[in-house]
Protein backbone atom coordinates (compact mmCIF):
# COMPACT_ATOMS: atom_id res chain seq x y z
CA UNK A 1 0.00 0.00 0.00
CA UNK A 2 1.43 3.50 -1.39
CA UNK A 3 1.60 6.06 1.54
CA UNK A 4 0.71 10.04 0.09
CA UNK A 5 2.47 12.44 2.28
CA UNK A 6 0.04 15.93 2.96
CA UNK A 7 1.02 18.84 1.05
CA UNK A 8 2.19 21.96 2.80
CA UNK A 9 0.58 25.22 2.01
CA UNK A 10 -2.03 27.49 3.13
CA UNK A 11 -5.77 27.57 2.60
CA UNK A 12 -7.22 30.32 1.69
CA UNK A 13 -8.79 31.52 4.49
CA UNK A 14 -5.21 31.75 6.67
CA UNK A 15 -4.18 33.93 3.54
CA UNK A 16 -6.92 36.04 3.74
CA UNK A 17 -6.26 36.51 7.67
CA UNK A 18 -2.79 37.39 7.22
CA UNK A 19 -3.48 40.01 4.53
CA UNK A 20 -5.94 41.69 6.70
CA UNK A 21 -3.27 41.63 9.56
CA UNK A 22 -0.87 42.90 7.43
CA UNK A 23 -3.15 45.58 5.87
CA UNK A 24 -3.87 46.84 9.59
CA UNK A 25 -0.25 46.93 10.49
CA UNK A 26 0.39 49.03 7.05
CA UNK A 27 -2.41 51.50 8.01
CA UNK A 28 -1.63 51.59 12.08
CA UNK A 29 2.30 52.50 10.41
CA UNK A 30 1.32 55.09 7.96
CA UNK A 31 -0.98 56.73 10.02
CA UNK A 32 1.66 57.15 12.97
CA UNK A 33 4.43 58.30 10.86
CA UNK A 34 1.53 60.82 9.44
CA UNK A 35 0.67 62.27 12.70
CA UNK A 36 5.05 62.59 13.57
CA UNK A 37 5.47 63.59 9.83
CA UNK A 38 2.47 66.62 10.53
CA UNK A 39 3.73 66.89 14.08
CA UNK A 40 7.39 67.20 13.32
CA UNK A 41 6.54 70.47 10.55
CA UNK A 42 5.08 71.63 12.66
CA UNK A 43 8.06 71.79 16.10
CA UNK A 44 10.29 72.28 13.03
CA UNK A 45 7.77 75.56 11.64
CA UNK A 46 7.25 77.04 15.36
CA UNK A 47 11.41 76.56 15.67
CA UNK A 48 12.43 78.07 12.49
CA UNK A 49 9.96 81.04 13.47
CA UNK A 50 11.65 81.67 17.08
CA UNK A 51 14.84 81.88 15.52
CA UNK A 52 13.92 84.40 13.64
CA UNK A 53 12.50 86.12 16.15
CA UNK A 54 15.59 85.89 18.29
CA UNK A 55 17.87 87.13 15.15
CA UNK A 56 15.33 90.09 14.72
CA UNK A 57 15.43 90.87 18.35
CA UNK A 58 18.95 90.94 18.32
CA UNK A 59 19.60 93.60 15.50
CA UNK A 60 16.40 95.36 17.26
CA UNK A 61 18.95 95.57 20.22
CA UNK A 62 21.80 96.53 18.65
CA UNK A 63 19.65 99.55 17.41
CA UNK A 64 18.82 100.33 20.66
CA UNK A 65 21.88 100.09 22.16
CA UNK A 66 23.37 103.03 19.99
CA UNK A 67 20.05 105.44 21.02
CA UNK A 68 21.50 109.01 20.32
CA UNK A 69 21.21 111.77 23.31
CA UNK A 70 19.67 113.91 20.48
CA UNK A 71 18.32 117.40 20.69
CA UNK A 72 15.96 118.94 18.15
CA UNK A 73 13.53 122.04 18.06
CA UNK A 74 9.99 121.60 18.86
CA UNK A 75 7.55 124.14 17.64
CA UNK A 76 8.22 127.10 19.96
CA UNK A 77 12.04 127.05 18.84
CA UNK A 78 12.93 125.31 21.99
CA UNK A 79 16.14 122.43 22.58
CA UNK A 80 13.97 118.95 23.48
CA UNK A 81 15.15 115.83 23.53
CA UNK A 82 14.26 113.47 20.33
CA UNK A 83 12.41 110.00 21.80
CA UNK A 84 8.98 109.26 21.23
CA UNK A 85 7.27 106.31 22.64
CA UNK A 86 3.49 104.76 23.87
CA UNK A 87 2.52 101.18 24.49
CA UNK A 88 1.76 100.43 20.54
CA UNK A 89 4.65 103.02 18.75
CA UNK A 90 8.28 104.32 19.32
CA UNK A 91 10.44 106.35 17.30
CA UNK A 92 14.43 107.11 18.39
CA UNK A 93 17.67 108.27 17.00
CA UNK A 94 20.52 105.55 16.72
CA UNK A 95 23.64 105.26 16.12
CA UNK A 96 23.76 102.02 15.16
CA UNK A 97 21.11 101.67 12.14
CA UNK A 98 20.29 98.23 11.26
CA UNK A 99 20.25 98.58 7.24
CA UNK A 100 22.13 102.09 6.45
CA UNK A 101 25.61 101.75 9.02
CA UNK A 102 27.27 104.97 7.39
CA UNK A 103 25.24 107.35 9.58
CA UNK A 104 22.80 107.67 12.79
CA UNK A 105 18.85 107.11 11.82
CA UNK A 106 15.89 107.90 12.67
CA UNK A 107 13.65 104.45 14.00
CA UNK A 108 10.07 103.97 14.02
CA UNK A 109 8.75 100.59 15.28
CA UNK A 110 5.01 100.42 15.28
CA UNK A 111 2.59 97.63 16.02
CA UNK A 112 0.05 97.19 13.61
CA UNK A 113 -3.38 94.48 14.05
CA UNK A 114 -3.66 91.72 11.13
CA UNK A 115 -6.91 90.51 9.64
CA UNK A 116 -6.74 87.47 11.55
CA UNK A 117 -6.05 89.34 15.22
CA UNK A 118 -2.24 88.82 15.21
CA UNK A 119 -0.13 91.54 15.48
CA UNK A 120 3.08 92.58 13.76
CA UNK A 121 6.34 94.85 15.03
CA UNK A 122 7.40 96.89 12.13
CA UNK A 123 11.16 98.33 12.47
CA UNK A 124 11.51 101.64 9.76
CA UNK A 125 14.69 103.31 9.42
CA UNK A 126 15.29 106.47 7.80
CA UNK A 127 18.66 107.35 7.20
CA UNK A 128 20.44 111.04 8.59
CA UNK A 129 22.24 111.43 5.31
CA UNK A 130 19.32 111.39 2.90
CA UNK A 131 17.34 113.29 5.17
CA UNK A 132 18.37 114.79 8.40
CA UNK A 133 16.12 115.28 11.14
CA UNK A 134 16.10 118.96 12.74
CA UNK A 135 12.53 119.68 14.37
CA UNK A 136 9.56 117.28 15.92
CA UNK A 137 7.39 118.93 13.04
CA UNK A 138 9.16 117.53 10.06
CA UNK A 139 10.09 113.94 10.63
CA UNK A 140 11.82 112.65 7.57
CA UNK A 141 9.97 108.93 5.83
CA UNK A 142 11.83 105.36 6.64
CA UNK A 143 13.43 104.66 3.67
CA UNK A 144 13.91 100.71 4.73
CA UNK A 145 11.65 98.55 6.67
CA UNK A 146 11.28 95.13 8.01
CA UNK A 147 8.84 93.04 10.11
CA UNK A 148 10.59 92.05 13.43
CA UNK A 149 8.01 90.29 15.35
CA UNK A 150 4.16 88.53 14.66
CA UNK A 151 2.84 87.22 17.64
CA UNK A 152 -0.26 88.12 19.63
CA UNK A 153 -0.87 91.90 21.88
CA UNK A 154 2.84 93.13 21.03
CA UNK A 155 3.42 96.08 23.69
CA UNK A 156 5.84 98.32 24.90
CA UNK A 157 6.70 99.80 28.33
CA UNK A 158 9.48 102.14 29.68
CA UNK A 159 11.70 102.92 33.01
CA UNK A 160 12.75 106.05 33.87
CA UNK A 161 11.93 109.43 35.69
CA UNK A 162 8.64 111.47 35.12
CA UNK A 163 10.34 114.88 34.51
CA UNK A 164 13.25 116.27 35.76
CA UNK A 165 11.86 117.74 39.20
CA UNK A 166 12.00 114.35 40.20
CA UNK A 167 15.46 112.67 39.28
CA UNK A 168 17.10 116.17 40.34
CA UNK A 169 15.24 115.31 43.77
CA UNK A 170 16.77 112.36 43.61
CA UNK A 171 20.02 112.90 43.15
CA UNK A 172 19.67 115.85 46.43
CA UNK A 173 19.00 112.49 48.42
CA UNK A 174 14.72 112.43 48.36
CA UNK A 175 13.08 108.86 48.64
CA UNK A 176 11.98 109.05 44.97
CA UNK A 177 12.40 106.49 42.16
CA UNK A 178 11.92 105.53 38.59
CA UNK A 179 9.01 104.01 37.38
CA UNK A 180 7.69 101.81 34.52
CA UNK A 181 5.02 103.54 32.76
CA UNK A 182 3.36 103.23 29.33
CA UNK A 183 4.33 106.03 27.54
CA UNK A 184 7.45 108.42 27.07
CA UNK A 185 8.08 111.70 25.53
CA UNK A 186 11.77 113.00 25.49
CA UNK A 187 10.20 116.50 25.06
CA UNK A 188 8.18 116.59 28.11
CA UNK A 189 10.70 114.46 30.59
CA UNK A 190 14.13 116.18 29.05
CA UNK A 191 15.89 113.15 29.02
CA UNK A 192 15.94 109.84 28.04
CA UNK A 193 14.26 106.45 29.88
CA UNK A 194 16.96 104.47 32.13
CA UNK A 195 15.21 100.87 29.84
CA UNK A 196 12.70 100.06 27.67
CA UNK A 197 10.81 96.62 27.56
CA UNK A 198 8.90 94.60 24.71
CA UNK A 199 6.55 91.90 25.71
CA UNK A 200 4.14 89.89 23.63
CA UNK A 201 1.57 87.21 24.39
CA UNK A 202 2.34 84.87 27.66
CA UNK A 203 5.89 85.95 26.81
CA UNK A 204 8.06 87.63 29.80
CA UNK A 205 9.32 90.98 28.86
CA UNK A 206 12.50 91.56 27.35
CA UNK A 207 14.11 94.32 28.77
CA UNK A 208 16.56 96.43 26.85
CA UNK A 209 18.62 98.83 29.40
CA UNK A 210 19.46 102.17 27.37
CA UNK A 211 22.85 104.06 28.37
CA UNK A 212 22.75 106.80 30.54
CA UNK A 213 22.23 110.38 29.27
CA UNK A 214 23.16 114.00 30.12
CA UNK A 215 20.16 115.21 30.55
CA UNK A 216 20.60 115.95 33.97
CA UNK A 217 23.38 118.24 32.89
CA UNK A 218 21.08 119.87 30.45
CA UNK A 219 18.89 120.88 33.50
CA UNK A 220 21.17 122.23 35.28
CA UNK A 221 23.04 124.30 32.18
CA UNK A 222 19.41 125.88 31.37
CA UNK A 223 18.79 126.74 35.29
CA UNK A 224 22.30 128.70 34.84
CA UNK A 225 21.81 129.82 31.69
CA UNK A 226 18.14 131.21 33.04
CA UNK A 227 19.62 132.64 36.36
CA UNK A 228 22.39 134.77 34.52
Amino acid sequence: MIRREKSAGFTLIEILIAMLVLSIVMFIGSLSFSTFSERWQKDMGHFTQEVANAKNLVLLQKALNGISNYIVKNDKDESVYFFRGNDKYLMFVTNNPVFNTNDRALIRLSVTVLADGKQQLRYEEAPFELSPLLRLTSLPKGNYSQILLTDDDIRFNFYGWEDQKQRAAFFEGEPMSPKWMREYFGEKTGMLPYAINITWGSNEPIIFPLLNDNGYQMLYTREKREDA
